[in-house]
């Protein structure tokens, strides 16, 4: 990296994050090289490439690269480039016919497991050995996502994630299936993107018409090795009860309008029937329960008739997210049936902007063919209504990423718990950085 400055790139023991690791060339530039190019990262859900022969293009920074199914339960990655003259080979996703890849140029062709099987006019080349392959990238999979790693001194994915595998596996994320899948370009580097979502701070800022029915101070923030986990607070996920900041007592709110704002809030994550049932436990004489816990017990009966697996789970999660921080770039809330998850990555090499993919994932219904779901993506945010929660947080990002360029302030200072998974990020940043 030259002569390049890293200590003024790092965060002191005052705790306080330069700004110009989120407008810096050459800060992005030190991160593709020390943290893009040793860290596991998910490339694509396991049913994008569910047929022997399909691919999918997975792009960070100016790397390409392919992932291809080339048995039935065999996956690999290779960088995507010919090995004649650096052509790219396949972009996107597809399939791959007759089990081989062709490259477009010159019609050099490999087989799905990256050899390399056919040179037009090989008589006229110098002669080649004959284990000629593209070159391979490390790929494994868990919960249902396809991982791939730059670095061949990296730890095994399980080791990577640890102790995530253990937290999540009552929700049997390999078994979900994608719903419905959308990525767009946001005007502000991946870093601001991520910090966005890893905390419940900004709620009563952003998003002001939630408080009503959100509980956004009573959340638990912890670190997991190098990832990080957010959610409500035990005591927190048994009461229906609007944001403490309201300054509203018991009695001067109204605990079924909560329930039905908040299933209305998190339209993605809950069925027809789900919402019909709010009305039917609202309606329900009093018996000693509260409408919070008739309907878990509700919700319960709904996602066991749809085979999902809650048995693992106790009443007070069906309706209560596990936000799970993936480092370096995914995050989302997950519950029981289903999920949401964010992966922001750099745009290109460009500091100012990233590329945002969300996943809707959902348990899928027994005895009904799957069919994949088509990737939609919007070059500009503004292209589409997101809602109006998420409108308001892409809205945000273009002005932080703005504003983080004044000569106004020296570094972000974060809030010491409600903000500590970001804090805890960052400094998961700087040990690879300085890892050398």
């Amino acid at each position: 990296m030259g002569d390049i400055n890293l200590e003024s790139f790092l965060i002191g023991d005052d705790e306080v994050v330069p700004r110009a690791r989120y407008t810096s060339g050459e800060f992005a530039a030190l991160e593709f090289e020390r943290l893009w190019a040793r860290v596991w990262q998910v490339a694509c859900r396991e049913e994008e490439i569910a047929e022997i022969g399909d691919y999918y293009e997975y792009l960070i920074g100016d790397q390409s690269l392919l992932v291809v199914r080339s048995d039935a339960d065999v996956v690999r990655a290779y960088y995507n480039t010919c090995l004649h003259r650096g052509t790219r080979l396949a972009e996107g996703a597809g399939h791959f016919d007759n089990e081989c890849i062709r490259c477009r140029y010159h019609a050099w062709r490999y087989d799905l497991r990256g050899k390399l099987i056919e040179v037009v006019d090989a008589q006229e080349f110098a002669p080649m050995p004959l284990d000629v392959c593209l070159d391979q990238v490390r790929v494994d999979r868990w919960g249902g996502f396809v991982w791939v790693c730059l670095d061949p001194a990296a730890p095994p994915l399980l080791e990577y994630l640890d102790p995530l595998p253990t937290l999540l596996a009552p929700y049997h994320l390999d078994r979900l299936r994608i719903r419905s899948y959308l990525a767009t370009v946001l005007p502000a580097n991946w870093k601001v993107v991520v910090d966005a979502f890893n905390e419940g701070y900004h709620v009563q800022g952003t998003h002001p018409q939630i408080l009503p029915w959100t509980d956004d101070v009573n959340l638990d923030y912890e670190t997991l090795g190098i990832h990080s986990h957010y959610g409500r607070l035990p005591n927190a996920r048994r009461t229906l009860r609007p944001s403490p900041r309201l300054g509203l007592a018991e009695g001067e709110y109204d605990e079924g309008e909560i329930l039905a704002s908040f299933v209305a809030g998190l339209g993605a994550l809950f069925y027809d029937d789900e919402r019909a049932l709010i009305d039917k436990v609202r309606s329900a004489p009093p018996d000693g329960e509260t409408i919070l816990s008739r309907y878990q017990k509700g919700r319960r009966e709904l996602l066991a008739t749809r085979g999902v697996a809650v048995e693992e789970f106790a009443d007070d999660q069906l309706t209560s997210a596990d936000d799970v921080f993936f480092f370096p770039n995914m995050v989302g809330p997950i519950y029981p049936g289903n999920a949401i998850f964010f992966r922001v990555r750099p745009n290109a090499l460009d500091p100012d902007s990233s590329v945002k993919d969300t996943w809707f994932l959902e348990w899928p219904r027994e005895a009904t063919d799957y069919k994949r779901a088509q990737r939609r993506f919007y070059p500009n945010w503004t292209e589409r209504d997101w809602g109006r929660i998420t409108n308001q947080d892409y809205a945000n990002m273009e002005h932080v990423q703005v504003g983080m360029k004044s000569r106004g302030g020296r570094g972000l200072r974060l809030n010491r718990r409600q903000e500590s998974n970001i804090l805890h990020m960052h400094r998961m940043i700087d040990r690879y950085l300085t890892d050398s």
